[in-house]
């Protein structure tokens, strides 16, 4: 009994080697192995089967192995992410990215269409007159990160006024 126990302590600890142990936020563990990780979504394997896990429902990775490709490609992405000009581009495209009446005015005209456009469109600081004249980022506006995190909130910015004047025209046309 003593030898089986022995055993089967020396061998739990070999089986975990290499193993990536991933932690959902409800507490939730599984051993497998971390694939890729891309755009904000892990894929994992676990069990046989591969699992696409979006990053905001991960509490933690422990890798098993520190010389996996992935782990490695993963801190190097780390490293070069410039958090500093993803922050600068949402403030940017927060205080200078205009024509909020321009897309709420489109909004009341064109209803749904103004929103999909909206949504479809890409807008940069360089076509934001009001950006290019007021901004204090300029030597960044050919930073990846920077442009990634303006238009993601210019986008937002846009669409949710285009809502905002359809909304309007909803309301005005119910209450006549």
């Amino acid at each position: 009994m003593k030898s089986r126990l022995l055993l089967i302590m020396l061998l739990f600890p070999i089986t975990l080697i290499g193993k990536d142990v991933l932690t959902l936020n409800n507490q939730a563990s599984f051993e497998g192995k971390v694939i890729k990780i891309k755009d904000c979504i892990v894929t994992y394997k676990y069990a046989g089967d591969r699992y696409h896990i979006p990053a905001q429902d991960i509490y933690t990775i422990v890798f098993g192995n520190e010389d996996d490709k992935v782990y490695t490609e993963y801190l190097d992405f780390l490293g070069n992410f410039d958090q500093d000009a993803c922050l600068k581009g949402t403030l940017d495209a927060d205080n200078y990215h205009g024509k909020a009446g321009l897309h709420v005015a489109l909004g009341v005209l064109f209803g749904p269409f103004a929103v999909i456009g909206a949504a479809v469109a890409s807008p940069t600081p360089d076509k934001s007159t009001k950006t290019l004249m007021m901004s204090q980022n300029k030597e960044m506006f050919n930073n990846p990160e920077y442009l990634t995190c303006y238009k993601k909130k210019a986008k937002g910015q846009n669409v949710g006024n285009s809502a905002l004047g359809w909304a309007a025209w909803v309301v005005f046309i119910l209450v006549l």
